[in-house]
C-alpha cells in the first residue's frame, strides 16, 4: 500500500477545525466549570484538576494529527516552522500549566505558527499567488491582537485570545490542505 504523505496530509489538514472544535466541545463538557472569559484553555489541563487528562490527551492527540499536515507542508515547500510548532503543542499538553516548560512552550506553539504563516504568505505572493500576501497580514494582525487582549486584560482569563491564534491556525491549514490536495508547491 502507497501512502501519499501530501495527500494524507492535506485531508487531514482540511479536517483539523472539526476535530479541535469536537475535541475541545467534548473536554468543556468533561469541565463543566471552565467560562471563555474567566479561564485559559490550560486550566482544563491544571494540576489541580481531577479531569485534567482529558484537556492534556486531547491536545497531545491533536499535535499529533497537527504534524501529518505539518510534514506534508514542509515537504512540499509550504511550512518552515509549524512542525516544530506542532511538537511545542504537544509539550504543552505533556507539561500542565504549573510546571515550568509550560509557558514557553504554550509562546513558542503561537509564535512558530503565525510566523509560519507570515512567511508561507510573502513566500506564496513572490511566487505569483496574488493574494498571498493577506496570509501574512492576518498571521500579523492575529499575534498583535492576540497581544493585545491579554495585556490589556480584555478578559479576566485567556481563552478567547487563545481562541483568535488558533481560528487563524486553523483557516491556515485548510488553505494549505487545498493547496496539497491540488498538488500545489513552492
Amino acid at each position: 500500500m502507497n501512502v501519499n504523505i501530501i495527500k494524507l496530509g492535506g485531508y487531514v489538514a482540511v479536517f483539523l477545525p472539526l476535530i479541535f472544535v469536537t475535541g475541545l466541545l467534548i473536554v468543556i463538557h468533561r469541565n463543566p466549570w471552565f467560562s471563555f472569559t474567566n479561564n485559559a484553555l490550560s486550566d482544563m489541563g491544571s494540576l489541580k484538576n481531577p479531569a485534567r487528562w482529558w484537556f492534556n490527551s486531547f491536545l497531545m492527540i491533536y499535535a499529533i494529527t497537527t504534524l501529518i499536515p505539518s510534514l506534508a507542508a514542509f515537504k512540499s515547500g509550504l511550512s518552515y516552522l509549524m512542525p516544530a510548532a506542532a511538537i511545542f503543542l504537544f509539550l504543552v499538553g505533556v507539561f500542565p500549566e504549573e510546571t515550568g516548560p509550560h509557558t514557553p512552550s504554550a509562546v513558542l506553539f503561537y509564535t512558530l505558527a503565525l510566523s509560519d504563516i507570515a512567511i508561507i504568505g510573502l513566500k506564496l505572493w513572490h511566487s505569483g499567488v496574488k493574494f498571498g500576501y493577506l496570509w501574512s497580514i492576518l498571521a500579523v494582525t492575529t499575534f498583535l491582537l492576540m497581544m493585545w487582549m491579554i495585556r490589556a486584560r480584555v478578559f479576566k482569563g485567556i481563552a478567547i485570545p487563545e481562541l483568535v491564534g488558533a481560528a487563524t491556525i486553523l483557516a491556515w491549514f485548510v488553505y494549505v490542505g487545498l493547496l496539497l490536495l491540488r498538488g500545489f508547491k513552492l
